[in-house]
């Protein structure tokens, strides 16, 4: 019998699988892929693995078509991955010597979302650069998977890894899990110290396409058990990714009015919903509330500086951005926020010196060379505006949404350079086709 049964549910996934398999084949004693619907080459890559495929009729329920998968499993494990995840290889023998000689029912692991900049959100952790050589400094393992990509952010808990047994099953539409199911047979879970590598997010066309789609079924599994506070859960997690604030905030209340014990992003997502509703003394309270738990929740003491100034108390907000970064220091989103501060009230200076300090820790955050070129357009120094420019298309070449593009050529063409500027512009046409200033500008050279 094999140990390991990789249990997958896909749709259209060639630009990513072949990545996954690979990364458990040797691993994973079977290869269990239940398709959905695909009608590119998924099938055939999953086939070309050695994969076992069975085809599953969609019906709007994530859950159902997981269980399908487990009910194919012929191993005394199942391992879940989804097609835009990988395992590197220094975590095999740990999760094979988990299944070997177990010490619980089931194992959670770290989740590890790559971003491309730090100023996406995952859940209430702020992503941080990605520093590999470092982390050999700490004793931790170099892993390969994702050593190129420059953010991401760790979020613990993710229940991946099950042992076999009648009842193993998945509940909830969407954000499906085995927790319920576990809990119900009076089953241990105990954390792993391994890493799922996640590159879902660096799709962001394909994150916003879905968002509507995953709203929905969230909306519908809360309608039909309005009582679940993991249901509940569920949907302030789709509402704020499709930025429904106002269904984001009621359902955090939602939330605390079920359950007293609350994962911090209930509060941490009603204080954000409050604010970009604009609503910022109330934001500070669900800030506050989170605060009085965790004194050390950094992105929390970041977003009530961040209303305390929308408030006009620049004084606090800015001390509270300090002492968020104080903590937690390779948070960028926080120096952004600084920046954004000191250039409000036209402290251009200061604002520069942030943004040029926060560049020494994270040279790849496309954020701070567009604040580098806002503060110098908005006192003026449109050379230093267009050098700033040029350094973040080094750095970021499909960053600053055209207009890095749009500066940098500007200037060239003044400089005399044609040539150099029409390397930019097909450069910047490339990353933002439908950009019809860079399309002008081309027509310029």
């Amino acid at each position: 019998m094999p140990l390991i049964s990789l249990a997958m549910i896909v749709k259209n996934e060639e630009a990513t699988l072949a990545h996954c398999l690979e990364s458990v084949r040797l691993l994973a004693d079977e290869m269990i892929v239940v398709d959905t619907g695909s009608t590119d080459g998924t099938i055939d890559i999953a086939k070309g693995f050695g994969a076992q495929v069975h085809h599953f009729k969609w019906r709007d329920d994530f859950a159902a078509a997981r269980n399908e998968s487990l009910k194919r499993c012929g191993g005394d494990w199942a391992l879940i991955l989804d097609a835009d995840e990988a395992i590197d290889r220094l975590d095999h023998e740990k999760i094979r010597n988990a299944c070997l000689r177990p010490f619980a029912d089931a194992y959670e692991v770290t989740n590890r979302n790559y971003m491309h900049t730090s100023t996406t959100r995952s859940h209430d952790i702020g992503a941080v650069p990605n520093k590999p050589d470092e982390l050999n400094d700490a004793d931790k393992p170099a892993y390969s998977e994702g050593r190129d990509l420059p953010f991401y952010a760790d979020m613990a808990g993710s229940l991946r890894l099950a042992r076999m047994f009648d009842g193993l099953a998945f509940s909830d539409r969407i954000h499906e899990t085995l927790g319920k199911s576990l809990v119900s047979h009076g089953k241990t879970i105990k954390p792993l110290d391994a890493v799922i590598h996640h590159y879902g997010t660096l799709f962001k066309e394909r994150l916003e396409h879905k968002a509507p789609y995953y709203l929905m079924l969230a909306r519908r599994e809360a309608d039909e058990n309005p009582s679940d506070a993991m249901v509940q859960f569920n949907l302030l997690q789709q509402a704020l990714v499709a930025k429904q604030w106002e269904l984001a905030l009621k359902t955090a209340q939602t939330s605390l009015k079920l359950s007293a014990s609350v994962h911090p992003l209930v509060y941490y997502g009603a204080g954000v919903s409050q604010q970009q509703l604009g609503r910022h003394k109330d934001a500070i309270q669900y800030f506050d509330e989170l605060l009085g738990r965790d004194p050390r929740h950094a992105l929390s003491i970041q977003a009530k500086g961040v209303s305390k100034v929308a408030l006009g108390d620049f004084n606090t907000g800015r001390k509270l951005i300090l002492k968020a970064i104080e903590i937690k220091p390779d948070n960028i989103s926080a120096h952004v926020s600084l920046a954004e501060l000191e250039l409000g009230v036209n402290n251009f200076d200061a604002a520069r010196k942030i943004a040029l300090a926060a560049i020494n820790i994270s040279p790849n955050e496309p954020a701070m060379y567009n604040l580098l070129v806002k503060i110098e357009l908005a006192r003026n120094n449109h050379l230093q505006a267009a050098q700033d420019a040029m350094l973040g298309l080094q750095k970021c070449p499909s960053g600053g949404e055209g207009l890095w593009h749009r500066i940098a050529a500007v200037y060239l063409i003044q400089a005399g350079e044609r040539k150099n500027a029409a390397s930019i512009l097909e450069m910047g046409l490339k990353a933002f086709p439908d950009d019809p200033n860079l399309t002008r500008l081309k027509g310029m050279v």
